[in-house]
């Protein structure tokens, strides 16, 4: 029974591959961890189906320790998953100061699938929130395309999102440079507002307390704006490099992707604990 279940678990990875190759192309981004995962299931089954078959030709540690292997590595990935989904504000908070939207890949002269769900979320929040300034993250991908973050603009503007309440970061090209450029960027904006603000109280009478550039009542005065499966994984980086009062604002992301998405932000979790981001 068991090798049957490994089975069928491996045969819905290659069915779910050949989904995603079928509706996003050869070349999206870790396809290709499905026809791993449909490996290492087949490979189990088949182990589990030899031994028992022919138990004393066959080692038990083998079947053992692979189907051990499987079940942690399921275990750990829908712990993740549960972390990922779980986390998702269902509601944005509004009146934010700035907002980090987090860049993704463009074709050409305009914003990817995802990209574009992140963008018109930013469209919907900044005209909702006229004060919110948005930070439009994400460099070059190549010598000789735009930048992501021109891609964004571009297409903001298009939606009706005015120009000065836009700001770009172009540096960027992961997660961590993300945060940290933007990061930059909006403590920049805050000195130059602090400075000329000073420089406005200073002209207005002493007995006259000025609330210039204050917002009090929220908490939160830096949101990251990012496809609902990146959501855990952007707001921990943010937090791991001392950006502690933020919100997140999830964005929709493609339905038929979803699961492929989840899976390969986990597998991006692991990597970026390891590397000490999170």
């Amino acid at each position: 029974m068991l090798a049957w279940i490994l089975a069928v678990g491996a045969l819905l990875c290659l069915a779910y591959f050949a989904v995603i190759v079928v509706y996003s192309g050869i070349g999206t981004a870790y396809a290709f961890i499905w026809v791993l995962f449909a490996a290492g299931l087949g490979f189990t089954a088949w182990c589990v189906w030899h031994y028992q078959r022919f138990p004393r030709r066959f080692p038990l540690r083998l079947p053992v320790s692979m189907v051990t292997l499987c079940g942690a590595g399921l275990a750990i990935m829908m712990i993740l998953q549960i972390l990922i989904i779980g986390k998702v504000p269902q509601v944005a908070e509004s009146g934010l100061e700035y907002v980090i939207v987090l860049g993704a890949p463009v074709r050409g002269e305009k914003p990817g699938r995802t990209l574009r769900l992140r963008l018109e979320k930013a469209a919907e929040y900044a005209l909702q929130n006229p004060e919110t300034i948005l930070v439009l993250s994400g460099g070059r991908v190549s010598e000789d395309s735009r930048t992501e973050a021109e891609v964004m603009q571009q297409y903001l503007l298009e939606q009706g999102v005015p120009k000065e309440q836009m700001i770009l970061e172009e540096h960027s090209v992961s997660t961590v440079e993300n945060i940290a450029y933007s990061r930059l960027v909006i403590d920049t904006m805050r000195m130059k507002r602090q400075e000329e603000h000073h420089q406005d109280e200073r002209a207005l009478p002493a007995y006259l307390p000025s609330m210039m550039g204050r917002r009090p009542g929220n908490p939160h005065q830096v949101g990251i704006l990012t496809s609902n499966f990146h959501l855990y994984r952007a707001m921990k980086i943010a937090r791991k490099q001392g950006m502690q009062e933020i919100s997140g604002i999830a964005s929709a992301s493609d339905r038929i992707l979803f699961v492929h998405f989840c899976f390969r932000d986990g597998l991006a979790i692991l990597k970026e604990r390891l590397a000490g981001n999170l």
